[in-house]
């Protein structure tokens, strides 16, 4: 049967591995928000997101005013036509502008 000398000697020893166990972990680095630059997946995702809803919301504006502007005149489809081209030249700039590596 363990005496109570046993168990502080086991207490003391668990303390120590306790110890030096907690001095050898890596620290935990908080997480940072993720860059353009970040090449994780997550960024990678986020970024082809971002640039796919860009391309397509210039699209959709350009197109959306081209009609205002055709049902305003009575000149469908030419306002039309104009402003959808207009507006993927906008997205196809949106995401080179994205897409493209910051900095010198």
């Amino acid at each position: 049967m363990p005496t109570n000398d046993d168990d502080e000697a086991l207490k003391a020893r668990r303390d120590r591995l306790a110890a030096d166990l907690k001095g050898r972990q890596p620290k935990k680095q908080p997480s940072a928000p993720l860059s353009p630059g970040d090449k994780s997946a997550a960024s990678a995702w986020s970024m082809g997101t971002k640039a796919g809803s860009e391309f397509v919301a210039a699209v959709v504006v350009g197109g959306a005013i081209g009609y205002a502007l055709d049902y305003v005149a009575h000149t469908r489809p030419a306002f039309t036509i104009v402003f959808f081209l207009l507006g993927v030249v906008a997205g196809v700039w949106n995401v080179i502008r994205t897409t493209s590596p910051k900095g010198g």
